[in-house]
């Protein structure tokens, strides 16, 4: 799989949380500084165990936990990654937290529950929508968008 293929959309199946892991570590160098990943889904359907697969797959090495109390968390490697929760705050509140400055961070900003906040993103945007599919099994829909500048 290449990044030309993942921005025109694909649908990928995970069977278990470590199945979720080894996606995000196999779709992470399709991923450069500056994307913005926006991800959909339900409570427990995976979201931060792809992040975090996602984070090891770009160089980090330490560990990885939901934002959902931080708002952000901030993970350093050979590209940095900063991680958001919003499912708590409104998207006013993003510009409170500073959200211009990571936007504008070098780095791959990646987005739990961006519902309504989408209009603030400029520049690439990659959706991944989550699905329970069963108990372990997930399907994601992804996709990649231009958001205006």
């Amino acid at each position: 799989m290449n990044r030309e293929t993942l921005l025109k959309g694909i649908e990928l199946i995970a069977q278990s949380p470590e199945e979720t892991e080894t996606l995000g570590e196999q779709l992470a160098p399709l991923f450069t500084s500056g994307d913005k990943l926006l991800l959909y889904g339900e409570p427990g359907a995976g979201k931060t165990a792809l992040t975090r697969g996602i984070c090891h797959g770009l160089g980090f090495t330490g560990y990885v936990t939901s934002p959902t109390f931080a708002i952000v968390n901030e993970y350093d490697g050979p590209t940095n990654v900063y991680h958001f929760d919003l499912y708590r705050i409104t998207p006013d509140d993003l510009y409170d937290i500073g959200v211009e400055e990571y936007l504008a961070k070098a780095g791959i900003c990646i987005f739990e529950w961006p519902d309504g906040a989408e209009d603030i993103f400029t520049g690439t945007c990659i959706e991944i929508r989550i699905e329970k599919t069963g108990e372990a099994f997930r399907k994601f829909s992804i996709r990649g968008w231009e958001a205006a500048q």
